[in-house]
């Protein structure tokens, strides 16, 4: 545990070394989640929820175009606490206060549901648009890249099938503010 404490240090401090300004702020905003099952036989399963999110970011900024924002946020759905860990590369367009934005973002969910797994890997993309110097909207997508179910549940899977594949994908549309 301490050594992964001191590699995260490290690395940000790392980051920061190579960054021109490092700007930290606040988000907030609403989240749409979709959850899906596929089954080898053609059964789908699909659900979806919507709710709120609300996190820190901190962004570094290498050039006039090139930002890094790694974030974590806490979001609910349905009753769900997740939290979301997305590591972002950000364009900014030439003359322009839009971004385009990419990256991993890791997904947990912080209760224990039947079947899931608790972790998930998302690649997620989207825009952003500066309203002034401090204030923010956003809008990003994270497809899942993991396979949630859990071979836990037998009975759950004999009932639909022998090889389920299950993802969670996340919409967050927000508001942010940089100190």
């Amino acid at each position: 545990m301490i050594k992964n404490f001191f590699l995260v240090f490290f690395l940000f401090l790392g980051v920061n070394s190579f960054a021109q300004n490092v700007d930290f702020g606040i988000q907030a905003g609403y989240t749409n989640v979709e959850v899906e099952a596929n089954g080898e036989s053609g059964t789908q399963v699909s659900a979806d929820g919507s709710g709120f999110y609300v996190g820190f970011l901190a962004d570094y900024q290498f050039s006039e175009n090139w930002h890094l924002q790694p974030s974590v946020n806490y979001f609910n759905v349905e009753e769900t606490d997740f939290l979301s860990i997305p590591v972002l590369v950000q364009y900014y367009i030439e003359n322009s206060d839009f971004y385009l934005q990419a990256g991993p973002q890791a997904t947990i969910v912080l209760e224990d549901v039947p079947t899931t797994n608790e972790f998930g890997l998302d690649a997620t993309f989207g825009v952003g648009y500066h309203i002034n110097e401090d204030f923010f909207i956003e809008a990003r997508y994270g497809i899942e890249l993991t396979n949630r179910y859990s071979d836990e549940s037998i009975e759950f899977a004999e009932q639909y099938d022998t090889d389920i594949k299950s993802g969670v994908n996340t919409l967050m549309v927000g508001v942010g503010y940089k100190f």
